[in-house]
C-alpha cells in the first residue's frame, strides 16, 4: 500500500512539465508572496550566502533567490525527480547550484546554512513532526541565519475557515478551472495534506528557537513567514 508521501511524489512526477501553469492558476498571488519572501531576506546583494531550497519544485523560488542574491550557492531539494529536472532547465546556466532529491525530512542539515526557505511545502509533513523539524532548521541556521515560507494554513475559526476554502475556490474558478477540477484539487488537498492552524505552527517555530518570528504577507489561508535564530 503507498504512503502518503509516495503519492505525494508520483502525482508531482506526472505533472512536473504542466505544474507551472496549473499552479499559478490555483495559488493565489504566487508571485507577490515569493517576493515578499524575497524582500523580507536581511541580506545584502553581495553576499556569500549558502541557501537552501526546501521542495524546490520547478525551481521558480531558487530563481528569484539567484536574481536577489547572484553570489549564493543554493542547495534545490525535491523528492520529484521530474521536478527536478524542469528546475534544472529554468536554473541552466547559474552558478553554484546543487540538487538533491529525496523527503526534505532526510536532507543532510548538519552543515549551516545563512538561509532555508520552502513555498508550499511544510502543509506535508505531519504535525507530530513539525516540532522536530523546525528544531532541525533551527539548528542547521548560521548566526544570521533565517527561515521564511510560503504555506497553507487552518483558521482556528470554523467561520473564517469556510470563508478561506470559498476565496480559494472563487480564485481557481476565475482562473478557468472547471468545477469538477477544483473539486479534485480540493478533495486531493484534503487527503494528501496536513496543514495546521496557522497560530500554532509560529507557535512551534518560537518553541524551536527561533526570534523575531512574523508574518510578512497573509491572503486568507495562504502566508508569508518567518523568523530568525
Amino acid at each position: 500500500m503507498k504512503n502518503r508521501f509516495q503519492e505525494i511524489r508520483e502525482h508531482f512526477e506526472k505533472e512536473a512539465a504542466d505544474f507551472d501553469k496549473f499552479f499559478f492558476n490555483v495559488m493565489p498571488h504566487y508571485e507577490e508572496m515569493m517576493q515578499a519572501l524575497i524582500d523580507a531576506l536581511p541580506f545584502n546583494r553581495k553576499d556569500k550566502l549558502r541557501i537552501v531550497d526546501l521542495g524546490c519544485g520547478t525551481g521558480n523560488l531558487s530563481k528569484k533567490l539567484i536574481l536577489a542574491y547572484p553570489n549564493a550557492r543554493i542547495s534545490c531539494i525535491d523528492m520529484a525527480e521530474n521536478m527536478l529536472k524542469m528546475a534544472k532547465s529554468k536554473l541552466k546556466g547559474s552558478r553554484n547550484v546543487r540538487f538533491w532529491q529525496g523527503n526534505i525530512l532526510d536532507f543532510d542539515y548538519r552543515e549551516k546554512y545563512d538561509c532555508i526557505v520552502s513555498s508550499m511545502v511544510l502543509h506535508h509533513v505531519e504535525g507530530n513532526d513539525k516540532p522536530g523539524f523546525y528544531r532541525k532548521i533551527h539548528n542547521s541556521l548560521s548566526k544570521r541565519g533565517v527561515f521564511f515560507c510560503v504555506d497553507i494554513f487552518l483558521s482556528s475559526n470554523c467561520h473564517l475557515q469556510k470563508l478561506y476554502m470559498d476565496k480559494w475556490k472563487t480564485f481557481m474558478k476565475a482562473n478557468g478551472l472547471l468545477t469538477r477540477k477544483i473539486n479534485d484539487m480540493i478533495l486531493r488537498h484534503q487527503r494528501e495534506d496536513r496543514p495546521v492552524v496557522f497560530e500554532d505552527e509560529l507557535a512551534i517555530m518560537r518553541k524551536a528557537g527561533f526570534r523575531y518570528v512574523d508574518v510578512i504577507l497573509k491572503h486568507y489561508n495562504f502566508a508569508v513567514y518567518g523568523g530568525c535564530v
